[in-house]
């Protein structure tokens, strides 16, 4: 029998769907492989109503939306850190048995702990993993709400933010499951969207049963450069790229899509799909043709932007940082996906090298005036598994295990984030600003400072200095060697 350790890693790793779906073993190929049970368990009153015309309002919410000067900001400092697809089950593990439904939600709760252990606060879930909610699946599979009522109590009980996408198709195969990315059905798309909102938004009315937390951010697709400019891996298409999932087409569904949220959801927070590359001249000017369609721009609230790279540098930081402010600066940026590897062709960084990473992109997209961060993903595989080998991003997370079934062990890059977000907790985030310093980079949050890159020179004021790789205080004289976290003078 598997142990209850290895269960947790292998969800935490096999489901870590390798971008997003690119590459990974266990990801569908296509429509007939999706999951057997898709959404869960009673039929959809929600969506039989609205499909009647009925109003998805309700005049006495069961919980109430802080205020925020901007959608999307953190309550907390801490609030701003997140993992991508933390809380997950590998698709393939389920259509052969090996996971039962009765295992799946203490499986689900055990990675929401190991996500509040390592320091994370927002967690975020793709169309292409666990719950795999998708307009593609409801169609195929029916109104079952089990395993998105799963998910979202796993997440919320465990105190963490949930991130849900919405979209009309399975994660980045999306060109395996159809030759048309619009949905045909646009109105009953938005039906299905709606009823999806409702039932988490925590209004109550149509609510899920037992819900602690409402589900405030929606983000609409993912990626869809990339699917406009190459085909998924290890799919059989005969789509061309370049006429799928057009600038115009993705707009389309953004405006359909942010128009549903909204009508179910007035408060509601809204993403747009993250660019995959927004660092490069065609990521950016994919984003940039989706934002001149008519309506497209007041579809959503936070523009999501991702940035990989491989080594120890700050500039993908930066061009990304850059795409935003020019193209959307009114609105809010969540950086939903970003890492470095620890190990791999392209990657001479090693453990420690991605842990001083951690604190540099991390400070360096909140020092630029990112609201959220959310690295990809928590866990590796084992370095020698068919996993490992299978999974492109094999070495990015924040966790590790030696071998199969062992117990999860936390990376110099867990040790790093963990020990940041314990700084960061309780702090406002609107203290979270750049200050200019000699030799290095420093980013102030609340009383203290994040010393991220370089070697600064101490600010006015400031006391001990931990260095994050050690967790020890250090002998500093006039520098914090980066990354660093510098308590106020007492």
């Amino acid at each position: 029998m598997t142990s209850p350790q290895s269960m947790l890693f292998w969800s935490l790793t096999l489901s870590a769907c390798s971008r997003c779906g690119r590459g990974h073993p266990d990801a569908r190929t296509n429509a007939d492989a999706a999951p057997r049970s898709g959404l869960a368990a009673d039929p959809a009153s929600t969506l039989h109503r609205m499909a009647a015309g009925a109003s998805s309002s309700s005049s006495s919410p069961a919980f109430s939306s802080s205020s925020s000067s901007r959608r999307g900001a953190p309550a907390t400092a801490a609030d701003a850190l997140g993992i991508n697809e933390g809380v997950s089950i590998p698709v393939k593990w389920i259509q052969e048995g090996r996971v039962k439904p009765a295992q799946e939600p203490a499986m689900l709760a055990a990675d929401a702990q190991q996500m509040v252990k390592v320091g994370a606060h927002v967690v975020r879930a793709n169309t292409a993993t666990y719950p795999w909610l998708s307009w593609d699946v409801f169609q195929r599979e029916g109104s079952r709400w089990d395993r998105a009522d799963q998910w979202v109590r796993a997440v919320t009980s465990a105190g963490l933010e949930p991130l849900m996408i919405l979209g009309p198709w399975p994660g980045n195969r999306t060109a395996g499951s159809t030759d048309t990315y619009v949905p045909g059905d646009l109105s009953g798309y938005q039906r299905w969207i709606e009823a999806v909102v409702e039932r988490y938004d925590g209004d109550g009315e149509d609510d899920m049963p037992g819900l602690v937390r409402p589900v405030k951010a929606w983000e609409v697709d993912n990626e869809p450069d990339l699917h406009n400019s190459a085909p998924p891996r290890d799919v059989t298409t005969h789509v061309d790229p370049a006429t799928f999932e057009t600038p115009a087409q993705y707009a389309r569904v953004l405006i359909a899509t942010g128009a549903a949220i909204r009508k179910a959801d007035p408060t509601a927070t809204i993403l747009s799909a993250g660019i995959y590359r927004p660092q490069t001249p065609q990521g950016r000017a994919y984003l940039a043709d989706v934002l001149r369609q008519p309506g497209a721009m007041d579809a959503f609230d936070v523009l999501s932007l991702h940035c990989y790279f491989d080594h120890e540098e700050l500039g993908p930081v930066d061009r990304t940082l850059e795409t935003w402010k020019s193209l959307a600066p009114d609105k809010g940026l969540w950086v939903t996906e970003t890492s470095v590897p620890s190990a791999g062709p392209k990657s001479s960084l090693g453990e420690d090298g991605q842990a001083r990473m951690v604190a540099a992109v991390i400070g360096g997209f909140l020092a630029g005036g990112a609201q959220r961060v959310l690295w990809h993903t928590l866990a590796d595989p084992p370095a020698h598994s068919a996993a490992s080998t299978h999974m492109g991003f094999s070495t990015n997370s924040l966790l590790r295990s030696p071998s199969e079934g062992s117990p999860l062990e936390e990376k110099p890059a867990g040790a790093v984030y963990r020990r940041m977000s314990g700084h960061f907790a309780g702090a406002d985030p609107s203290t979270m600003v750049e200050v200019k310093a000699e030799g290095g980079r420093l980013l102030r949050v609340g009383d203290g400072w994040l010393a991220f890159w370089g070697d600064p020179v101490l600010p006015a004021g400031a006391g001990a200095v931990e260095d994050l790789m050690t967790g020890k205080s250090v002998s500093s004289g006039r520098t914090a060697h980066a990354p660093a976290w510098i308590s106020p003078a007492r």
